[in-house]
């Protein structure tokens, strides 16, 4: 129970790389990064917050080469070395960890903007879909770029990519520009492609081509195809109104 293998990695020394190398006050010090989610953490001679200390430390004076030997629960020793690429790795995984935090802790904060009864719906799929609504009732109009923040928290998929779409339409409706600056900054994949999709229905009205041509540049094939299709078939009925 002590050290269940539920809780900790079961091989570190497949995990664990050495990043960093100090000399403070005369004793060395190694920093580890861990591969499987970027946590960091410093060894010295004396134990750190998780009992691990520093056994061993062959050529501290040159990272590349160097190895620390590490000692860690139940008196294991494990042998740990630089590794720039999975380090640059870790680091990416570090990184978009703060992010995804950062994002959460965001969209709580402005979730105390919306409306009780929205926050009371405990299904994520349907709060998704009400949140989605209050955006495109103008909800967000104040502070539209929180709208965005709002559907990064949604933790369940299918709800952010709901919210996405709506909070994306919004602004492509509007802030075309804060919005293509905002998709911009999200990574490839499903969350960015919901943002296309709003983005180029909310488009449709004033710039066609650029909505079609948006629609065209989600990475999904399926999702593309049906994105395309819809959006087409919103610019078809514009400009039927029109004449």
């Amino acid at each position: 129970m002590k050290h269940s293998p539920f809780t900790r990695a079961l091989n570190l020394s497949d995990t664990l790389v050495l990043s960093g190398i100090a000399n403070l006050d005369d004793e060395p010090v190694a920093t580890l990064i861990d591969t499987a989610d970027g946590q960091t953490f410093t060894i010295s001679e004396d134990p750190n917050h998780l009992g691990w200390k520093l056994v061993e430390f062959e050529r501290p004076d040159d990272l590349e080469v160097a190895i620390a030997s590490i000692a860690v629960e139940n008196g294991e020793v494990i042998r740990v070395y630089y590794d720039k690429e999975r380090v640059e790795e870790a680091a990416k995984l570090a990184a978009r960890g703060a992010r995804d935090q950062a994002r959460k802790f965001a969209g709580r904060m402005i979730a105390r903007a919306l409306p009780d009864w929205i926050n009371k719906i405990e299904d994520p799929v349907e709060k998704g879909k009400a949140i989605a609504k209050y955006i495109e009732g103008g909800g967000f109009d104040k502070s539209p770029l929180d709208a965005v923040k709002m559907a990064l928290s949604q933790s369940d998929p299918q709800a952010r990519g709901t919210v996405m779409s709506a909070a994306f339409g919004r602004l492509g409706g509007g802030q075309s520009k804060a919005a293509v600056d905002q998709l911009n900054s999200l990574e490839n994949g499903r969350d960015r492609d919901f943002a296309i999709n709003g983005l180029a229905h909310g488009l449709a009205g004033k710039d066609p081509q650029g909505a079609l041509k948006w629609a065209n540049s989600v990475s999904n094939e399926g999702f593309r195809k049906v994105v395309v299709e819809n959006v087409s078939r919103r610019i078809n009925a514009q400009s039927s109104r029109k004449k």
